[in-house]
């Protein structure tokens, strides 16, 4: 194995386990959501660098260890339903070179979709219920809501890559040697 690889397959390793790291700490009820997102992040060094399906690799593994010992079924859950796999969607579909509307039109829909997923699954196969004072005229409300803080986090994610490329990867690549 060469030392290049031997680097890339090292800092995969490391961002993994700082993800992992991160969802351990999302027991904290206030911070479940923003640890989510955090360990999140640790995917963009791996998908800059290795590629989409290392960042796949490096969704499972994160996924599977936080699923076996995470304190925090929220955080996981989070992580798992949503944040875990975008950074490589977001790659992907930025890669098609399809028009702004499009692409954001895309985004929302797929982030609309994972979270109505995510919300099915526990109402209806955990049975837990939704909050008491959470009446029906909210629900839109919510759902915009959380649409808006959506397409903040795409704006911030994508800064956080242009970070990355222009500060970070140059003393990633020297201390992993590649």
């Amino acid at each position: 194995m060469s030392t290049k690889h031997a680097g890339r397959m090292a800092l995969a390793g490391v961002l993994t386990a700082l993800a992992l790291v991160f969802l351990l700490c999302s027991f904290f009820p206030t911070a479940s959501l923003a640890l989510a997102a955090i360990a999140a992040l640790c995917g963009v060094p791996v998908v800059v660098e290795l590629g989409r399906r290392a960042g796949l690799v490096h969704y499972a593994a994160v996924t599977l260890l936080a699923t076996m010992i995470a304190l925090s079924a929220e955080g996981t859950g989070v992580y798992i339903a949503f944040f875990g796999w975008y950074t490589v969607f977001k790659s992907f579909i930025e890669g098609k070179n399809l028009s702004r509307p499009t692409e954001w039109i895309i985004k929302v829909a797929v982030f609309a979709a994972a979270i109505a997923a995510y919300g099915a699954v526990w109402v209806f196969l955990l049975h837990m219920p939704l909050p008491e004072e959470l009446v029906s005229w909210m629900i839109p409300l919510l759902a915009v809501g959380v649409c808006v803080v959506f397409v903040i986090y795409d704006v911030a994610l994508t800064r956080v890559i242009d970070t990355y490329h222009s500060r970070i990867r140059p003393k990633i690549r020297n201390l992993f040697r590649f």
